[in-house]
């Protein structure tokens, strides 16, 4: 019997709270709201990068910090979907589950990924 690899290829939406971009829009000015939208990408890429690190060394007390950080910073910026699982991360790392916390961290990074390049778009469209 040969182990075979199956590719799931579920298609999760990534949401962007336009009116959280807006809201910063109109409160910091174009400009200052553009250098802390791009801040908060280089900031949350450079943690997913570090979370993936510390869950494949099993390095869950690093994985629970990054997992509080990411859910400022995804509030903060309008990137809720990616906010609630960043707190699902840091619920099974509490609890130590670490079948879920592989597949927790995976879901991040993927839905990381498409949250911030949906980022980058509507940064070109004038945020």
């Amino acid at each position: 019997m040969s182990d075979r690899v199956i590719r799931i290829t579920a298609q999760e939406s990534a949401l962007v709270d336009t009116s959280a971009v807006v809201g910063l829009q109109q409160s910091l000015g174009t400009l200052r709201c553009q250098e802390m939208v791009e801040d908060a990408i280089y900031q949350i890429t450079e943690r997913l990068s570090k979370l993936e690190r510390a869950e494949r060394d099993q390095d869950y007390e690093t994985a629970s910090q990054i997992a509080h950080v990411l859910v400022e910073l995804t509030n903060r910026i309008g990137l809720p979907r990616m906010s609630v699982v960043a707190t699902d991360l840091a619920d099974v790392l509490r609890l130590g589950d670490t079948i879920a916390i592989s597949a927790i961290c995976a879901r991040l990074i993927r839905l990381g990924e498409d949250s911030l390049f949906t980022l980058v778009r509507l940064g070109g469209d004038g945020v």
